[in-house]
């Protein structure tokens, strides 16, 4: 066998063309094989279908079922089912408010017209291009709120996205036959959503969306950027105080930088220097920290002296649980990435927990004791009321912003850094001692916070 390998071998490398000429060959035949198997199914497929009584097992039939398997996977692995939620409105809501997240709950010639839909979306690739915001009341003075307006007498959620999204507006507001663009401003906030019960009126060219009406207004976030927001520089003048944005890893110290900048125009620093940091937009991150051009200083760090070094500081407090697994895809996966299974499943873990979860209480039992100026900020409140606790934020910044920009900043949240939803595992990796232990630190916290009159940790945070 080896003679004749070798004899191979020298055949070729006397006539090079030779080699080449099959190789060509050997991808010709490989393409006309796969051709072939395509052409050869799909007729299987067809009559598997106008003949379901066909008792014996074909490939068209395999076919089937695997498509079906892949539809259902589709659903549950990418949220394709909440995205349809945002496309088509409360029409897609039960009573009880809740997305409806398999087609099966409607009957017949709705769930067909529906899954014909969703296929025709995701071939177009429109699928998510516009954010379901909610149901809204119309604005006192609509011609400033919402300054472009066109009748649509055939009205879709599609058609009205389209307008605002080629007039470069990012909202989209439907009202029964009407269509109006405009921005977030303090005439139209979007912070006080109405029963979405009460937009639920059909559109009149979709009769599976919905389309709002003159006095409730359905809004979408079209894709286009509220660019009002999105001018950065350094500070003109060197700052006399240096700023603290403290958190432990993973409790979301990126997305806050990324907040800041939007709300007051300015670039953070940093007490690092992270290359993908600086490459994605944060121009800061090369300055050195004691520069004075930048706003704030992000940093990890919990030690007295490194923390007396700053004349004030937002600490950003997460669930450790949470903060604990985003650090360790971080660590293992990048910013954007996840860790992979050997890991979590390896001693990779296992030790983490056990040098990370101690840092996590001690970080912020050191900044409440040696911070001079300290304002507690838990990610949990930024998520869920963005509008309030960036305001707060900005205030100890010193930076007078309008009231504008942090709605625009609420339309532009999320950034570069932000992973595809947290990728959940199959398993709890939390053993019961590694509970017990955090539950613990947790308690801690807890106990600190409350002894200075702060809030104490979110409910959230326990019981696990």
């Amino acid at each position: 066998m080896a003679k004749l390998w070798f004899r191979f071998q020298r055949y070729f490398r006397r006539k090079p063309v030779r080699f080449f000429a099959f190789l060509a060959l050997y991808l010709t035949a490989g393409s006309l094989v796969f051709l072939h198997s395509g052409f050869v199914g799909q007729p299987a497929v067809s009559q598997n279908q106008a003949n379901p009584a066909v008792g014996a097992p074909v490939e068209g039939a395999e076919l089937t079922f695997l498509g079906d398997l892949n539809l259902d996977r589709g659903f549950r692995d990418t949220g394709e089912a909440s995205s349809i939620a945002r496309r088509y409105g409360p029409w897609f809501k039960g009573k009880d408010g809740n997305e409806r997240a398999k087609l099966g709950d409607y009957g017949g010639a709705w769930s067909r017209a529906l899954k014909g839909r969703v296929i025709r979306e995701k071939e177009e690739e429109r699928d998510g291009s516009a954010v379901f915001r909610g149901c809204f009341r119309r604005p006192d003075n609509l011609s400033l709120a919402l300054p472009v307006t066109a009748a649509m007498p055939n009205m879709s959620v599609d058609k009205c996205v389209d307008l605002c999204t080629e007039k470069e507006y990012p909202l989209a507001a439907l009202a029964g036959t009407a269509c109006h663009c405009g921005f977030p401003t303090t005439r139209f906030p979007l912070h006080e959503r109405e029963d979405e019960q009460l937009c639920a009126q059909k559109c009149s060219a979709e009769e599976f969306e919905s389309c709002g009406t003159p006095s409730y207004f359905i809004v979408y976030q079209t894709q286009v950027q509220d660019n009002r927001c999105m001018d950065r520089r350094f500070l003109p003048a060197k700052s006399k105080q240096l700023i603290a944005l403290a958190s432990f890893p993973g409790a979301g110290n990126t997305w806050a930088r990324h907040l800041i900048e939007l709300a007051t125009g300015f670039y953070t620093g940093s007490y690092y220097f992270d290359g993908s940091l600086y490459n994605k937009g944060f121009k800061g991150e090369r300055d050195h920290w004691r520069s004075g051009r930048t706003i704030c200083i992000k940093t990890h760090e919990s030690g007295q002296k490194e923390i007396e070094a700053f004349d004030a500081a937002i600490l950003l407090i997460r669930n450790p649980y949470k903060a604990l697994m985003a650090e360790f895809n971080r660590k293992y996966g990048g910013h954007i990435g996840f860790a992979a299974h050997a890991h979590w499943k390896g001693k990779e873990w296992p030790e983490f927990v056990r040098n990370y979860a101690p840092w996590w209480a001690t970080h912020t039992l050191d900044w409440l004791k040696f911070g001079r100026k300290v304002l507690v900020v838990h990610f949990e409140d930024l998520k869920r009321d963005l509008f309030v606790q960036l305001g707060r934020m900005v205030g100890l910044l010193g930076v007078a912003v309008r009231e504008d920009r942090l709605l625009c900043v609420e339309s532009q949240k999320d950034g570069n850094f932000k992973r595809s939803g947290l990728r959940k595992l199959e398993y709890d990796p939390y053993t019961a001692d590694m509970q017990r232990t955090i539950s613990a630190y947790i308690k801690t916290v807890d106990a600190a916070l409350r002894g200075r009159n702060l809030t104490g940790v979110p409910d959230d945070y326990y019981p696990r």
